[in-house]
């Protein structure tokens, strides 16, 4: 059974999580995108939906390094998702996925995959593609590669094409 963090309400936990977001790179927006990037792109089963969406909004709360997201994230959601009454093995599997959002692991969750293929996808959003592909030796193909899904892993060719890269 998933673990679930009954009547999570989603507006709330962007609230509280947007001070901490808003000092990334990208700011809130960034969070933003992503959630809506796997709301429109990746069938969820409803009991995998609070999971997937708190880790989603939580994601990068620890700040803008991946060390900080890692090291200082965990800890921040954990305190977010208590103030929401969130139960303990929600709030640690959540945890689990903050702390590691960045690495590739062979089989992951599929709330994890969720996750890591959409923070790829906005990669190649207006707003986020100059950032990018200004990084000199910055391999596209590398991160088309790196999708998950064969759904996501199109949507990030075509986007790709879109680019004429």
């Amino acid at each position: 059974m998933a673990e679930v963090c009954v009547n999570m309400d989603v507006e709330r936990l962007f609230e509280l999580a947007k001070s901490y977001l808003e000092k990334n790179d990208f700011g809130m927006a960034h969070t933003i995108r992503v959630f809506d990037m796997a709301r429109e792109n990746f069938a969820v089963p409803i009991e995998l939906r609070e999971l997937t969406f708190a880790s989603i909004i939580l994601h990068d709360i620890g700040g803008s390094s991946i060390k900080d997201q890692y090291e200082k994230g965990p800890e921040i959601a954990a305190s977010i998702l208590r103030q929401l009454g969130c139960d303990e093995s929600f709030i640690q599997e959540v945890c689990r996925i903050v702390g590691a959002h960045h690495n590739h692991p062979d089989n992951p969750s599929l709330p994890f995959r969720v996750l890591y293929d959409s923070d790829k996808l906005v990669m190649f959003s207006p707003e986020e593609f100059p950032y990018y592909n200004s990084r000199a030796g910055f391999d596209w193909e590398k991160i088309v590669n790196l999708v998950y899904s064969e759904h996501a892993r199109r949507l990030a060719k075509c986007l790709l094409n879109q680019k004429n890269l």
